[in-house]
């Protein structure tokens, strides 16, 4: 019997407090192309196929230009499990799974969004992970079924806020990227500069 293929949201958590930037809305940072991250990561995400889509941040007014919907974390003061929770509660009643990309990921591509995607349609597993290197998870960059927000409210409840803690004891499944240049994180001005420096290739 053939199974029923999933359907899929996709949620950008830009709800960090962005210290080693110094504050900083990293979402808006220019990618070097003309773009900012989030712009970057919305087409790509289109360029895959994804119709659904939602902004994860505590200042809706920041992102109303968008016209989508920008989701307040649940709860606030909780780090990225907040900004998770909030997107599989909105998610939850009209798709299967969501995807869910860090802003602060400019690399991420329409191919590596369709290869986690992929890769969760043809396992089992509830949550899928980008690993990049000798086993190095990105948590923030990974595919979870909306079923697991019981889960993640629990760990906020418990104080566990750890995403990649919660998403190993989830089983989580890792998608091994060679390239990682696609998983390039930005964290710092001196790692967009070296972005921008080397044409969108990682150090």
């Amino acid at each position: 019997m053939t199974r029923k293929p999933h359907t899929f949201g996709a949620a950008v958590l830009a709800g960090g407090q962005a210290r080693r930037y110094g504050g900083a809305d990293k979402a808006a940072l220019d990618c070097g192309d003309g773009r900012t991250i989030l712009q970057r990561l919305l087409a790509e995400l289109a360029a895959a196929g994804v119709r659904d889509m939602a902004i994860c941040a505590n200042d809706p007014a920041r992102y109303a230009g968008f016209g989508l919907p920008v989701l307040a974390d649940q709860p606030a003061g909780r780090g990225p499990l907040g900004g998770i929770a909030a997107a599989l509660g909105h998610f939850g009643g009209r798709c299967d799974a969501t995807i869910l990309l860090a802003c602060d990921l400019p690399g991420v591509g329409a191919g590596a969004v369709r290869r986690l995607r992929e890769a969760f349609e043809a396992g089992e597993a509830r949550v899928v992970v980008a690993e990049t290197g000798d086993s190095f998870w990105h948590p923030l960059c990974s595919v979870v079924h909306n079923g697991i927000l019981d889960d993640v409210a629990a760990a906020i409840a418990q104080g566990e806020l750890g995403v990649g803690r919660l998403w190993r004891r989830l089983g989580a499944a890792p998608v091994h990227f060679d390239d990682e240049a696609a998983l390039f994180n930005v964290n710092t001005p001196e790692d967009l500069a070296t972005w921008r420096a080397r044409g969108g290739e990682a150090p």
